[in-house]
């Protein structure tokens, strides 16, 4: 009788102990996933701000570093305030777990910011006042001072950077004496409540976009440093020519900047 004895003691500390293994993996796999989405969420923060330099998007940096734990990202994206990633992974096989994390842009990144209020859009320029209403269609004329610098007014992507092409305005074939040569611009698109809205800066120093590493495609947070203002283009005086549209442009545009911006 001893020895069925010991054998069915034996299997019966098999049969109890691999639920303790499987759930003792379960967990292991849970915290590696979760340990994983805090990582990729990070890393996905920092290359929005352009803390880490990447030759891709913060989500394929999310993507490097999941896999360095040996989990997959099902989903990456920026919040709607473009401020933050929030990035879901999932373990691979054996074990398979999910987690989420949310990681908040390193915003001191930037010394220079523009508060963002509480819709997520941010005044565009270091002084919150205007040197022109409406004109060319709903654009304003936003006034500067000091180094001028103007800001992203929401979360998006650059799409333009640089001299905007257009000929010499109908006032400065009035004022000759206005035109400074090429107009340089930044266009940046924004999604915002289910639609798309371009942005766009114009009369800027040339070189300030390469300053603050402004190009087509870089991702911008709102509030971030995106160039100075200058006095390219048609210009009497030092300010930034702002514009809000339904389409990718940077002149006559469509939509009310104070609906977004507030007054000033």
């Amino acid at each position: 009788m001893s020895v069925p004895i010991m054998v069915a003691c034996s299997a019966a500390a098999l049969c109890l102990g691999l639920p303790v293994l499987v759930a003792s993996g379960s967990l292991e796999a849970k915290h590696r996933a979760a340990n994983a989405a805090d990582a990729a969420a990070l890393a996905a923060a920092d290359a929005m701000t352009g803390w880490i330099e990447v030759g891709s998007t913060p989500c394929d940096l999310a993507e490097q570093v999941a896999a360095a734990s040996n989990a997959k990202v099902l989903e990456c994206s920026a919040d709607p305030a473009e401020v933050g990633m929030k990035v879901t992974v999932r373990t691979e096989p054996p074990i398979v777990a999910e987690a989420k994390a949310y990681a908040a842009a390193e915003r001191s990144a930037w010394t220079d910011m523009s508060p963002v209020g509480e819709n997520g859009w941010a005044w565009p320029s270091n002084v919150r006042g205007i040197s022109q209403g409406f004109h060319d269609g709903l654009a304003i004329d936003l006034a500067v001072s000091g180094s001028g610098t103007l800001y992203a007014p929401f979360g998006g992507v650059v799409v333009r950077a640089g001299p905007d092409g257009g000929g010499i305005p109908e006032a400065c074939e009035t004022h000759p004496n206005w035109w400074r040569g090429q107009n340089y611009t930044v266009l940046i698109r924004h999604e915002y409540q289910g639609e798309v809205v371009y942005s766009s800066h114009n009369h800027l120093v040339p070189s300030s976009l390469e300053q603050w590493g402004i190009s087509p495609g870089t991702r911008v947070s709102a509030g971030q440093p995106v160039a100075e203002a200058g006095m390219s283009g048609c210009t009497s005086g030092l300010h930034t020519h702002f514009t809000l549209s339904s389409k990718p442009i940077n002149a006559f545009p469509d939509l009310n900047p104070y609906k977004y911006l507030g007054p000033p």
